[in-house]
């Protein structure tokens, strides 16, 4: 997993902030960690091991995606905002294709879930 040292990072921040108390960062810079990630699993080579990043943990990078991905299909303020960005940039790593969002009581879900109480938070009901 050394050659994923970038992703694995990032993946940890945005785990951390997430998932955690000891996460520091806002929804907002959630928000930009998980451009970031996106933006570094396309410009990285990869192969089936990446989506074996943090396999066990509540997320995994795998669900970390997915449930950005679909979080952020509720949760942005049009095409100039931030959040529509990272559904852009998250949609190059993860095309749904007919689905129609995360299946609850999955990891997918859990990362839904955690963002949109993060949202909330920040913004209220909402974006």
């Amino acid at each position: 997993m050394g050659q994923f040292k970038n992703i694995t990072r990032l993946y940890n921040v945005a785990y951390k902030s997430i998932f955690t108390f000891t996460g520091k960062l806002s929804y907002d810079r959630v928000t930009d960690c998980l451009i970031k990630l996106a933006n570094e699993i396309m410009e990285t080579d990869t192969d089936e091991s990446l989506w074996g990043i943090a396999e066990f943990d509540e997320a995994g990078l795998d669900g970390l995606v997915i449930g950005a991905y679909w979080h952020f299909t509720q949760w942005h303020a049009g095409m100039s905002s931030k959040g529509y960005r990272a559904l852009c940039e998250l949609g190059r790593v993860y095309s749904p294709g007919m689905e129609t969002g995360p299946e609850t009581e999955t990891r997918e879900h859990c990362v839904y879930v955690m963002l949109e109480e993060m949202a909330e938070e920040q913004y209220g009901k909402g974006e």
